[in-house]
């Protein structure tokens, strides 16, 4: 039996190999090149992502280089000088005070000033709040401090009341507290922060501790 051969669609005759499947997409109308598009453009919005979040990342992180700070070399009186910022508590948290004042490095004090609350010396009575807090001038013929080797100290500060004093403040007292040096300093070479201990806050008969700050 003579089988038909069935006529080419062209001049000429060709043999035609069988083409790579053609993967779809999850929609099922979609070809390859259009999925291979759309997960480029996928990858490229990941990458660009990434990119803004690492500029956030490096933005918002701190610059370690201008917060590194150097350590002292050697404690001594000229490493505690210029201006500081003082919270001063009881050990009970009754007595409670600001102090800023300015050792000079030299052992002495140029300036500084205290504001305690006036509970610390009698009781409560409402009121203006300026009327509330004893404020005091430091006296710095009369006060001192003195760092040792190891960065430890003492100090000796004499405070004189405000004219006019607020009624019910002490005309005067003298603090003894003992205060060590954090092992922190400044581009100047002064150290940023201290602790201290008092023996009689506020001139009274009661024993504190505190903070300094530069």
């Amino acid at each position: 039996m003579i089988t038909e051969r069935p006529k080419a669609n062209h001049w000429f005759s060709r043999v035609d190999l069988p083409l790579p499947a053609t993967r779809q997409c999850p929609e099922g109308n979609k070809d390859e090149g259009k999925h291979m598009s759309r997960n480029q453009n996928r990858i490229s919005k990941v990458i660009t992502a990434v990119g803004l979040l690492g500029m956030l990342v490096g933005l918002s992180a701190p610059r370690v280089s201008a917060e590194v700070t150097d350590q002292v070399t050697a404690f001594s009186n000229k490493v505690y000088v210029g201006r500081y910022g003082c919270t001063t508590a009881s050990d009970d948290d009754f007595f409670t005070a600001f102090i800023k004042y300015n050792p000079n490095g030299s052992g002495a004090y140029s300036a500084g000033t205290l504001i305690a609350a006036l509970t610390a010396f009698t009781t409560f009575v409402p009121g203006a709040a300026s009327m509330q807090f004893c404020t005091y001038t430091l006296d710095p013929a009369a006060s001192s401090y003195s760092i040792g080797t190891d960065g430890t100290g003492f100090e000796s500060l004499s405070w004189v009341a405000a004219t006019p004093p607020t009624p019910g403040c002490p005309a005067s007292f003298i603090d003894e507290t003992s205060i060590a040096l954090r092992n922190i300093t400044d581009i100047t070479g002064a150290v940023t922060r201290a602790e201290f201990a008092s023996a009689n806050l506020l001139g009274q008969d009661e024993a504190g501790h505190g903070a300094c700050l530069k």
